[in-house]
């Protein structure tokens, strides 16, 4: 088998707007073979640029796209396929926006060997995985605390065991902060594991201080309280702090992870395989995560083929859980035909081949940035 073609997939709403919410813009892979087998991957990024590296012409040396990289090779080869994108991409990555686009791809390969073999991802990963992974219902904060109730009841009426608010209004004023947390906690009852994303707003005294104020309402962690690349910073938050400390969605070389869980000490590390280089990648770091002892939970802010990814591989860890997001976007709502099903505060998985996951064609063409 060969690779005919991988097409990237630029989905954008009509109206885009500056809030912390991805699926307003997404980008797909889709790869391509001659035996009719195809393989879908999403990456998270700057949609536009990415696609600009999934799909540039060859050039000089060490600067051709992922596209003209791939075409004639071997699919399953997945360590001659490495080494040819990194060899490829040379002259402009291994980092950034480059391994953002590279793990769409990985991913995408990842789909279209469980197709090949009859096989789920998980059990690709792990022969032993689960049927079922919890999930955390994802939320952003609404602008005051007395909009918090509505949403947080709902979502415990829907059955959730987890929920995660961010970013926001949050950050900017600690009284405000607290009577977020304080309102989640309210509405959530004692019944229901309560997360706090801080989205990267303050310095280590800040966020020890915030951390301090959230212990009261038992948050289950505080995610990204810091600049991902202050690791100093977390290394005094983590050894100070009684609120576990969750991060590392931003990152995407596995030397930063190894800084933020050695030096850092997170205690939660949260890749995004839209981001780190697909599955491939997030293999090596869950077994960096094992040797800190540190929990891999994926960040899943995205459409459904992230969302597909993220717990399938979750379901080959030893401790599975993943984010779901609740955004309302069509892009996150409408765009992929999955085979998940949400019961209880859990996602279950059946046995269809690869992530489990299609694109509805008329959302494509509707969205589609041409």
């Amino acid at each position: 088998m060969k690779i005919t073609r991988v097409e990237a997939l630029h989905l954008r709403l009509p109206q885009v707007k500056e809030v912390a919410d991805g699926t307003q813009d997404c980008l797909l892979v889709r790869l391509y073979t001659d035996e009719g087998l195809t393989g879908l991957g999403e990456v998270v990024s700057c949609s536009y640029v990415a696609r600009a590296v999934v799909e540039a012409p060859r050039s000089a040396p060490f600067r051709h796209g992922l596209d003209a990289i791939l075409t004639g090779m071997d699919p399953f080869d997945l360590e001659a396929i490495e080494q040819a994108l990194l060899h490829g991409t040379g002259w402009y990555g291994p980092g950034g926006v480059t391994r953002h686009a590279l793990s769409g791809v990985d991913m995408a390969l990842w789909d279209l060997r469980g197709k090949a073999e009859g096989q789920p991802l998980r059990r690709l990963l792990n022969p032993e995985a689960a049927d079922r992974v919890p999930c955390y219902a994802s939320a952003l904060w609404p602008e005051r605390p007395e909009e918090v109730g509505e949403s947080a009841q709902d979502f415990a009426a829907q059955g959730y065991r987890a929920v995660k608010y961010g970013w926001g209004p949050m950050g900017k004023d600690a009284a405000l902060d607290e009577e977020l947390v304080a309102a989640a906690r309210q509405a959530l009852g004692t019944g229901v594991d309560l997360m706090v994303d801080a989205g990267r707003a303050w310095d280590a005294d800040t966020a020890l201080e915030r951390a301090g104020r959230f212990a009261r309402y038992r948050i289950a962690w505080l995610e990204e309280p810091l600049h991902p690349y202050d690791y100093a910073g977390h290394g005094r938050l983590c050894a100070a702090s009684s609120v576990p400390i969750a991060g590392g969605e931003f990152l995407t070389l596995l030397e930063d992870y190894e800084r933020l869980l050695g030096e850092g000490g997170i205690q939660i590390v949260q890749p995004d395989l839209g981001r780190v280089g697909g599955i491939s990648w997030g293999q090596r770091l869950a077994g960096l995560a094992g040797r800190y002892r540190c929990r891999p939970v994926p960040h899943a802010y995205g459409t459904g083929v992230l969302l597909a990814a993220s717990a399938q591989w979750a379901a080959a860890l030893e401790e599975p859980l993943t984010e779901y997001t609740s955004a309302p976007s069509p892009l996150a709502r409408d765009l992929a035909r999955h085979t998940l099903a949400f019961r209880g505060g859990e996602l279950y998985l059946d046995d269809t081949p690869g992530l489990g996951v299609e694109i509805d064609e008329s959302v494509v063409a509707q969205y589609r940035v041409n």
